[in-house]
């Protein structure tokens, strides 16, 4: 889906996929009705019934297995979030037990680096993007890191581990940019549209009753609602539904009342 259409609210976009598959649904098939060749008769409602049953069901179960998949993709990057946030508290409590003035210092600048998280980064991941200032304040943290100069066993002790841990929080980062373009394949996309212009074809077959317009409105509203649903889940970083840093919030609230 085009990234635009995230701008608008949950309810407008499904508003704008009822109205127009509903639009769809009943117009175009009246046009085609035009052409005298497809003027709707008995022979070819029962025609149309044959195929129109078999190209919706396929049509639903595809829809709803890929909500299935939209679903996955979510919960798979809020898992990356939640690790990110536990190996950075982790490395927090590393560092405060490491007991140096420089770790400490590392400390206050791990602090400016969650903060740059959840504030400068976050709002460029819907830009399928990360942000230089918060690569270049881990940067810093990294290096200094790499200046801690352990003068004790239990030093020596910490100190593998807190080199351990601080390349698994810039692996948990260079992974949660990454999967910040996380989508479904675009030819999912293009099999539901033709599947939905099959059966818009398909209405041109039928004779116009009351009872087939009620019914066709009614599946166009379901489609409608089904593949809006499919839509605002499909990019776990856009929209009014996108993932939340509420994990990396926690822990920063965490890591400032943390003394020992």
């Amino acid at each position: 889906m085009p990234s635009f259409i995230y701008r608008f609210s949950n309810l407008t976009i499904m508003l704008f996929f009822i109205v127009l598959i509903t639009a769809a649904m009943d117009g175009f098939p009246v046009l085609l009705q035009l052409l005298p060749f497809l003027s709707p008769s008995e022979e070819s409602t029962k025609s149309g019934l044959s195929l129109f049953g078999p190209i919706a069901s396929s049509l639903g179960l595809l829809i709803g297995f890929l909500l299935n998949q939209a679903q996955t993709n979510v919960r798979e990057v809020e898992g990356i979030v939640s690790t990110e946030a536990a190996r950075i508290n982790n490395l927090d409590r590393l560092l405060l037990r490491f007991g140096s003035e420089r770790a400490l210092e590392i400390r206050i600048q791990l602090k400016a680096y969650i903060e740059s998280i959840i504030s400068i980064e976050w709002p460029k991941l819907a830009e399928e993007s990360g942000s230089k200032e918060t690569h270049m304040l881990w940067r810093n943290i990294s290096q200094n890191i790499f200046k801690l100069d352990p003068t004790n066993p239990k030093q020596v002790a910490l100190y593998s581990d807190i080199i351990k841990k601080s390349e698994e929080v810039a692996e948990s980062r260079e992974t949660r940019i990454d999967r910040s373009d996380k989508r479904l394949p675009t030819l999912f996309w293009v099999v539901i549209f033709v599947c939905l212009g099959a059966l818009i074809c398909l209405n041109a077959l039928f004779l116009r009753t009351g009872h087939y317009i009620f019914g066709l409105t009614i599946l166009s509203i379901a489609y409608g609602g089904l593949i809006s649903l499919l839509v605002i889940t499909d990019q776990p970083f856009k929209g009014q539904n996108a993932i939340a840093p509420s994990a990396l919030v926690k822990i920063l609230a965490s890591i400032k009342t943390r003394m020992e």
